[in-house]
């Protein structure tokens, strides 16, 4: 570009757009942004039509691929966040972070950010490659989303501000075929523990990496149910229709003190003391609003992040069973492989 049309082109702009040229104009990932104006001369008049300032272009179905791309090309950093690791994003580019966590086949993205720049994301991964089916979910509508099961092509969308999740699931978990699944998903997908779980999801603080192991236990109960409403395994509905909005926050409040509590033993008269209900409301509603009864429910979510610190963290199982609070380590490996068929 010579000195002389730079000094012409800047002149066209608000002082927005120079800072949008100057950032375009010094980033070293030159590939990353579209051609942001379009010139043409036309009665010695400089029109111009703007385009989307930036695009991502990036493989999808392989998370690792997936971050190193995003460290390499793009300039994101790159660090460990207990079972999972995050990138954020560069200061000249906007703010925010993807939270990525691989679990051998199974992969999810946790990702909040807002870019400085209008952005669109594109993946030249086809949908349903490797035989993944893909989720999404975004907070502003909370609705659960598949492109592999509603008959999207391509993984393309408008990205500028975000705050979602998107897993990634083989179909060989699924008891049905892709076309069967793709008849229940908008069922599924408006299922009430479906939906409720989803609230859950939100509800934890994904800008605290702190919360990491419990936003990692929640993910991995939302697939959990997610194969299973859509293999057709009969599962406990919620209904909170009958609960006033003051008992259902009790009912979470409690689930809140049990999470936090993974590495004790709590019981059901302490949680009744704690939110304020009786033992049988607590009992009743919990299993309405979590689709399982509470001791069940403790003892499930125990035995998966048990599960997590042996695969992530390679610990063994008899120091996972202690650091969820059991001590008969005979028992729960009994509990471990009725769970999982194998230790």
């Amino acid at each position: 570009m010579s000195l002389s049309f730079f000094s012409r082109w800047l002149k066209v702009y608000t002082e927005f757009d120079i800072r949008r040229a100057k950032i375009a104009l010094s980033n070293p990932c030159r590939e990353m942004y579209a051609t942001p104006f379009f010139f043409e001369k036309k009665n010695r008049n400089l029109h111009i039509t703007k385009y989307p300032s930036m695009q991502l272009l990036l493989p999808y179905a392989d998370p690792a691929k997936y971050l190193q791309e995003l460290t390499m090309k793009y300039g994101f950093s790159l660090r460990d966040t207990w079972s999972s690791k995050s990138v954020l994003l560069p200061e000249h580019m906007g703010n925010g972070f993807v939270q990525v966590f691989i679990k051998n086949d199974i992969h999810f993205f946790r990702g909040i950010w807002d870019f400085n720049e209008p952005t669109q994301f594109y993946s030249p991964d086809p949908v349903g490659q490797r035989g993944l089916i893909d989720f999404r979910i975004s907070n502003e509508d909370q609705l659960l989303h598949s492109a592999a099961l509603e008959g999207v092509k391509k993984f393309e969308w408008e990205i500028t501000r975000v705050d979602g999740i998107r897993f990634f699931i083989p179909e060989g978990y699924f008891m049905e075929s892709v076309r069967e699944l793709s008849r229940r998903f908008q069922v599924c997908s408006h299922h009430p523990q479906i939906k409720q779980l989803i609230k859950q999801l939100f509800e934890i603080s994904a800008h605290d990496f702190s919360n990491t192991m419990l936003l990692d236990a929640k993910l991995t109960e939302f697939v959990y149910y997610l194969i299973r409403h859509l293999s057709r395994k009969e599962i406990a509905p919620v209904n909170d229709d009958d609960l006033t909005l003051r008992h259902l926050d009790r009912i979470k409040e409690a689930h809140t003190r049990i999470m936090s509590s993974m590495n004790t033993e709590i019981s059901i008269l302490q949680l009744s003391r704690w939110v304020g209900l009786n033992e049988c409301d607590l009992k009743r509603d919990f299993k309405k609003v979590y689709g399982l009864p509470i001791r069940q429910y403790i003892i499930q979510q125990k035995i998966q992040l048990a599960n997590l610190l042996v695969a992530e963290n390679h610990v063994d199982l008899a120091e996972a069973a202690r650091s969820v609070g059991y001590t008969n380590i005979r028992y729960f490996e009994m509990l471990f492989k009725r769970y999982y068929g194998k230790i």
